[in-house]
């Protein structure tokens, strides 16, 4: 009997590190996403398992730490390839770990603090809080530092049929019902019923994930599609040009060379998208200025190219040529720390090398015009903005009729960054009921549908060009989750709230 209690107790510590297992297992590159379904299991078990207070944090931070370095392992190799010395690599792995395991303590405090009302509305306030977690640390980001990489929904990017809750929801209606599903098969675990009972009460999950799905099906169905589309000829450059390289003034003719022979083999396109930092120098120069003004007008093409710019203070920027001449720029919004600029420069700048070549760089306006383009209104956006779900929103509700997203994942290597970059964008897709045209430097350039399926790819590292016949919807009315926002994240915190409150009056 002894040997039984006390295995029991350390039953939930045995079991924690599943959550990490299961978790890296369900995103790319692993894509065992149906894993998502059960991966907060044993967290959740552990949670409603825990004794003191003490336990629980150490537990938790534990479960969170093991989780995000898994998803994040690529931060090292990254940082290696960039110049970063080996030691302070790992540390970035660990502190960002470490950083981002205050998620998990997050919902462990709070689950533990409700777990009192009982199996059965735990599982409804666990998942609630997962979503007030994902909602903050995506808000956040507005006005302050954060890396909103990981959400659990993100794991379903690859199964379209469950996305589209997003068009009303956002990404957190999936999130809550990944999460609920987990929580409720642990609470069942606890209980004292027969084993037949115990499956019946995993009933709501399914009824969940079945409306979920029910749902997407009708959304995707051909009779959701719009009677009101323009065609668009698109031509993807994936040039798989080494980032290192880029900015060695003896490699500049050579890159120069090879994005001018891909481009003249795409004549009378409508939109020749560029990746993130394509040219090899600064697109204000009066050669490079010349050069695509040149190519637009001989091969009737217009252009949006991404490259920096000195004009206003050095900004990462993409830029609209046509044949009628230059259109207006976009400026990226949100800048990667350490990659475009060091918070703490005079402590931390002399580590990161990149950033050191190139100098820091401004943000632009949270508000730009947008491009246009074929009577369609285009809304730009650079690389790791792709996370931000009210960038999306914002141009969506100022008139955007689709999005074009040029990135450079090169940083990433052969990791799983670039699977987990692209993941992402499929749902800013869904959520505003937009096309998403996406670049790629060296992968994955893709074009996504207004349901967030991927139509066309070209694969990591696969040099050429991604050439697609787009079919745009314009006019399209505003998803209700663009119209009207976060309702459901806002409904999960009051629903949180409220129990909070009456458990300390309790």
């Amino acid at each position: 009997m002894r040997k039984t209690a006390r295995f029991l107790r350390i039953l939930p510590w045995l079991a924690l590190p599943l959550t990490p297992v299961l978790l890296v297992l369900s995103y790319p590159k692993f894509e065992y996403n149906w894993l998502a379904w059960l991966a907060l299991t044993p967290f959740a078990f552990f949670v409603l398992r825990a004794k003191k207070w003490k336990s629980l944090i150490s537990g938790s931070f534990l479960c969170g730490f093991l989780s995000y370095a898994g998803l994040l392992y690529w931060i090292y190799p990254t940082m290696r390839a960039g110049g970063v010395q080996s030691y302070f690599s790992v540390l970035g792995l660990v502190l960002l770990a470490a950083l981002m395991s205050l998620d998990f303590i997050a919902v462990g405090a709070f689950g533990f603090f409700v777990r009192r009302v009982g199996n059965g509305i735990f599982p409804l306030l666990f998942a609630s809080g997962w979503v007030c977690m994902e909602w903050l640390k995506i808000s956040i980001s507005q006005k302050a530092i954060s890396f909103p990489w990981f959400i659990l929904a993100y794991s379903q990017w690859q199964q379209p049929e469950f996305i589209q809750i997003s068009s009303i929801t956002g990404v957190y209606g999936l999130s809550w019902a990944l999460c609920f599903s987990s929580a409720l098969l642990a609470a069942i675990a606890l209980r004292k019923e027969p084993f037949y009972k115990r499956i019946f009460g995993f009933l709501p999950a399914v009824l969940a994930a079945g409306g979920i799905w029910i749902f997407g099906m009708a959304m995707s169905s051909p009779e959701m599609a719009s009677d009101k589309t323009i065609k668009v000829q698109a031509a993807l450059l994936q040039p798989c040009i080494n980032l290192y390289e880029k900015w060695d003034p003896a490699r500049e003719n050579e890159i120069r060379q090879k994005l001018g022979s891909m481009v003249s083999k795409l004549k009378h396109k409508d939109l020749v998208l560029w990746p993130e930092n394509a040219l090899p120098g600064w697109i204000d120069d009066p050669k490079y200025a010349l050069w695509l003004d040149g190519m637009s007008k001989v091969y009737f093409s217009s252009h949006i190219v991404g490259s920096v710019s000195r004009g206003d203070g050095k900004r990462v920027a993409a830029c609209l040529i046509t044949p009628e001449g230059p259109g207006p720029d976009y400026h990226k919004r949100i800048l990667v720390p350490f990659g475009e600029y060091v918070p703490f420069r005079n402590v931390l700048g002399k580590f990161i090398g990149t950033v050191a070549a190139l100098g820091e760089f401004k943000p632009g306006s949270m508000k730009q015009s947008l491009m246009q383009l074929k009577g369609l209104k285009i809304a730009p956006t650079i690389c790791y903005e792709s996370i931000f779900p009210f960038l999306y929103s914002s141009d969506a509700e100022r008139g955007a009729d689709v999005f074009v997203n040029i990135t450079n994942d090169g940083w990433y290597l052969d990791t799983s960054a670039p699977y987990q970059h692209l993941a992402a964008l499929v749902f800013r897709a869904a959520e505003t009921r937009r096309p998403i045209l996406r670049a790629a430097n060296n992968g994955i350039s893709a074009v996504i549908n207004s349901n967030g399926k991927i139509t066309a790819f070209k694969a990591l590292n696969e040099e050429g060009v991604l050439e697609a016949s787009v079919d745009i919807p314009y006019g399209q009315p505003l998803s209700f989750y663009v119209k009207y926002g976060n309702v459901f994240a806002g409904l999960c915190l009051l629903f949180c709230l409220a129990f909070a409150v009456t458990l300390v009056f309790l």
